[in-house]
């Protein structure tokens, strides 16, 4: 039995490290991948919720002195309201929900689609008996599905997602 040359076992030890070699670096480089995979998918989420942060909603109830309707208002309490798209793409199904007495029934405003930059402003009569000193600007929420298909609500305080799209009718 003849075991070889020294210049073979070398050469065979060689070949086994590179072998080695190549399979560490291949498992090495599947795992930078898995790792900028996660990163990119967590850039992305980054990117919708700070595309959802560029809505803005504002409201602003206009009760007499003593937080009732005005006179004038015939039982109506009127809310001014102003939503703002400042980011770069339209929103889709978006609907306004403004609180209203008939709880847990809101009033439901249909926008649609709020282009890139549009501004809405508008005033609403809503049937509310009072408004205390925390309402005043409050009470009022856009719900609405990004380009992504994300679904979100926006209220004048606060912002989520949300699993299912506004029901337009």
């Amino acid at each position: 039995m003849e075991l070889g040359s020294l210049a073979e076992w070398i050469g065979a030890l060689a070949t086994a490290a590179g072998f080695g070699a190549a399979v560490w670096q291949l498992r090495h480089n599947a795992r930078e991948s898995r790792v900028a995979q996660d990163r990119e998918r967590d850039d992305e989420s980054a990117r919708r919720e700070a595309m959802a942060h560029a809505v803005g909603v504002k409201a602003i109830w206009r009760p007499n002195r003593r937080g009732a309707p005005p006179w004038w208002g015939r039982g109506f309490m009127p809310v001014k309201v102003e939503v703002h798209n400042s980011g770069a793409y339209p929103l889709t199904d978006a609907v306004l929900m403004v609180g209203t007495d008939d709880a847990p029934h809101m009033m439901e405003v249909v926008y649609g689609v709020v282009l890139p930059g549009e501004r809405l402003k508008d005033t609403y009569k809503v049937r509310r008996t009072e408004v205390v000193f925390l309402e005043l600007t409050a009470g009022v929420s856009l719900v609405f599905t990004d380009v992504y298909g994300s679904h979100w609500e926006r209220s004048t305080y606060d912002l989520q997602r949300r699993e299912h799209p506004a029901l337009i009718c």
